[in-house]
């Protein structure tokens, strides 16, 4: 959802993402952007798994042209790892960064002006 600038993403309890999911994704990021590119706020604690192909999807050419900025949050030592992995091996082109806390992920967001 579009809120106050920035585009809040919540994975569903469970998911397992895989490449689909991912272009669905950046799809409907671009649907809420419309053309601009903006911060968004990826809520990743609840998530299960995410493929190696979702992972360098969202880390790819189209998320860039959507995004400015990309906060990662957070909330257990698999969502840890899944956000370490993204980081670690995908490199995305946009600042990104992990957060434990929505508060900390949405400051963090504004002070880039992103």
């Amino acid at each position: 959802m579009l809120r106050d600038g920035l585009i809040h993403a919540t994975f569903l309890p469970e998911a397992e993402v895989g490449l689909e999911d991912a272009q669905e994704n950046i799809a409907r990021t671009a649907e809420l952007a419309r053309g601009a590119r903006l911060p968004v706020l990826v809520d990743l604690r609840e998530i299960r798994s995410q493929s190696a192909e979702a992972r360098a999807h969202l880390a790819g050419p189209e998320a860039d042209a959507v995004s400015s900025a990309v906060a990662l949050v957070i909330g257990s030592p698999l969502s840890r790892m899944v956000g370490n992995f993204f980081l670690g091996f995908n490199r995305p082109n946009v600042p990104t960064r992990l957060f434990t806390s929505v508060d900390d992920a949405e400051s963090w967001l504004r002070g880039l002006g992103a």
